[in-house]
């Protein structure tokens, strides 16, 4: 590992002791662990957002009131956090925990029966794929169109 580090000083050192070559001396970049951990935070807080109104959508189609889109972000963020834990510390029986978790988060949130939380949940899965078929849709039909020049 030294060797790479002190290869890589060499490859950018301006030839003058000390000084080294940055990408911009303005705005130096983050790199390593720092970058990492905004780049998790920031699709960490999509995941949530995209969880979120298909929780709630899925909410609004089954249960027979209005649900907010605060709850379906309840659930989704204790959710994610709860089912993870279950299955990183039981493996195969933490599958099954993490169902029986993601039901009750819903029955509690939604304030709806077992049944309701197993449609919503059911329902969930539908909204997502049906999300996901229009999203890759839309950029496979963005990916085949040809920019057109004007006046030509």
């Amino acid at each position: 590992m030294r060797e790479v580090s002190a290869r890589i000083t060499r490859q950018f050192n301006t030839g003058k002791p000390g000084k080294t070559f940055l990408a911009n001396p303005v705005l130096p970049s983050i790199g390593g662990l720092s970058a990492t951990l905004v780049t998790f935070l920031i699709l960490f807080i999509v995941y949530l957002l995209v969880i979120g109104f298909v929780l709630w959508l899925a909410g609004e189609i089954v249960v027979g009131r209005r649900v907010t889109f605060g709850e379906a972000l309840g659930i989704a963020s204790v959710g994610t956090f709860l089912v993870g834990a279950s299955i990183a510390f039981l493996g195969t029986i933490g599958i099954i925990l993490g169902l029986l978790i993601f039901l009750l988060l819903v029955k509690h949130y939604f304030k709806t029966g077992w049944l309701g939380a197993i449609g919503t949940s059911i329902m969930a899965v539908v909204v997502g794929v049906v999300i996901i078929f229009i999203l890759g849709a839309l950029a496979l039909g963005a990916l085949f169109t040809l920019p057109r020049i004007p006046g030509f």
